[in-house]
């Protein structure tokens, strides 16, 4: 049942709006007065919600009589903000965040009556498989991985979402993020100001202020980031820079100790040919199979020309998986080492994640680094575009489990709605942007900005051929794109009509 909010309430949630100001502004003085910005899905950096007429905005404003949402999330051993997303946590080194959520926890539970609990497990998807199995599942949403959520809703685990029952275009939620996993048009998660962990594994690029301000060759072309803003940071202009920049060791060879201009891995090809606005498999509920693969298109084979001509030159791109083992911290896949070269200043571009910043910021360096999109493919392109890790980046999504939908639906878009002031302690706290200049903190909003989610790289077609399948092929001394398609895609097109067929199943 739901009444009216009380006289009382009204004034309690006033003195509670109150104390969040001085929380903003306590945050600005830590910040030294610099202007983070609040994310790509956020306008109002300063204010705890996303409107400045939050009566006329926002679509809950009936009261849930001390009712308990249940959120199923990933664990804070797998990832930092899993739980501290959703709960404040006293102990958390990450007092910012954990403030700015109870605060936000607290207005919700004020104006919506809305309380929070959570169960956190390393893999939700598997544990709430489990539950299901056996009976026992309880929650009102679930937030994991891209891929385990993706891949899960053959197995009948979710609900569609209803725009009509969220502020579905608001700033806070991301739009594009629903419409491009969706299957047969219909569309079951989300990302937004709800979640922190929809940002903080973007792809992006990081570059050596000084490695750039100090080659002479490179000073034709301007500021880098102005570069960026006049939507003329291209694969031409990219590879160009990264050619001026590199060269060999002391003994004439191209490995670890030489300098390259694009520091990046074997799924950093997939990162660029991503950056072009163009998927490995998109949505299309037009069609009988909802999907379109599009790998051996004549726009697929063009884009991935040019992102081959980079990726697959050892004398201007470093890979991560040519060099493992060879560093002063030796692992077993590269990183590590990547991460070293960038640091001791043999690497001009350093393709990674937004989680990255952090981790650098906190190491003894000798220049200072800046933050870049993916460059596009031609000025011509409408956007950037930055990818989607698949195995960290969240999205959230109600199941079939849950037992008070519309409460569930609320506290969405309660999450998303007062979560500005979530994501601008995140900024200030975990990226730490106030000593990032500007320039860089605008470009972070631009990749927040700007995800891009690719299906072929959440459903694992042809055995997982085809999430591998660009960062296979710049090995090799030519670009077999043609080839190698022919020789997985019966192996692809078949698991694709096998979970096309699933999905049938489960909804019918």
């Amino acid at each position: 049942m739901f009444h009216k909010k009380s006289i009382a309430t009204r004034l309690t949630c006033f003195l509670l709006v109150a104390l969040l100001c001085a929380f903003a502004l306590a945050a600005c003085e830590d910040d030294g007065g610099s202007s983070s910005g609040s994310g790509a899905t956020s306008n109002n950096a300063g204010s705890n919600a996303n409107s400045d007429t939050p009566e006329d905005s926002f679509l809950y404003k009936d009261f849930y009589e001390d009712t308990t949402v249940k959120i199923l999330c990933v664990n804070s051993d797998r990832h930092t903000y899993g739980e501290l997303q959703f709960v404040p946590d006293a102990d958390s080194n990450y007092t910012k965040v954990s403030a700015a959520v109870e605060a936000r926890n607290g207005l919700i539970e004020q104006n919506h009556g809305l309380k929070i609990e959570i169960h956190a497990e390393k893999t939700p998807i598997t544990y709430l498989r489990e539950q299901q199995t056996v009976g026992t599942a309880d929650f009102d949403l679930v937030c994991d991985s891209v891929d385990n959520m993706v891949q899960s809703i053959t197995d009948h685990l979710f609900w569609s979402i209803e725009p009509e029952k969220l502020s579905i275009d608001k700033a806070w939620w991301d739009r594009e993020c629903m419409d491009a996993i969706s299957i047969a048009g219909k569309s079951y998660f989300l990302s937004g100001d709800a979640l922190i962990t929809d940002d903080d594994n973007i792809y992006l690029y990081l570059y050596n202020k000084k490695m750039y301000d100090e080659n002479a060759d490179l000073q034709q072309y301007g500021d880098i980031y102005d570069i960026v803003k006049d939507g003329k940071f291209t694969l031409d202009l990219f590879e160009e820079m990264c050619r001026m920049v590199s060269h060999a060791d002391e003994n004439g060879e191209w490995g670890f100790n030489a300098t390259f201009g694009n520091l990046s891995h074997a799924y950093g090809a997939t990162v660029l040919v991503n950056g072009c606005n163009f998927a490995m498999a998109s949505t299309d509920p037009n069609t009988e199979d909802y999907f379109q693969i599009n790998v051996n298109s004549s726009q697929g084979q063009s884009v991935f020309d040019k992102v081959y001509e980079i990726m697959s030159d050892k004398q201007i791109t470093q890979r991560a998986e040519l060099i493992k083992g060879l560093g002063s911290n030796p692992s077993q896949y590269g990183f590590a080492e990547l991460e070293e070269m960038f640091i001791n200043q043999r690497g001009l571009f350093y393709n990674t994640t937004s989680s990255s910043i952090s981790i650098l910021k906190r190491t003894d360096m000798d220049f200072e680094f800046g933050v870049l999109p993916t460059p596009k493919l031609d000025e011509n392109q409408s956007r950037y575009c930055n990818t989607v890790n698949r195995y960290q980046s969240s999205v959230i999504g109600i199941p079939f489990c849950c037992k008070n939908i519309a409460a569930a639906y609320a506290l969405l878009d309660a999450l998303g709605y007062y979560g500005s002031d979530v994501k601008k302690a995140y900024y200030q706290e975990t990226l730490q942007l106030q000593t990032l200049s500007e320039e860089d903190s605008e470009m972070l909003d631009l990749v927040y900005g700007s995800r891009f989610y690719d299906l072929g790289s959440y459903f694992n077609w042809g055995n997982g051929a085809l999430i591998n399948f660009y960062g296979s092929l710049i090995n090799g001394a030519t670009n077999e794109l043609t080839s190698r398609w022919d020789s997985i895609a019966s192996s692809v097109e078949t698991d694709m009509h096998a979970t096309v067929e699933a999905y049938k199943e489960s909804v019918a």
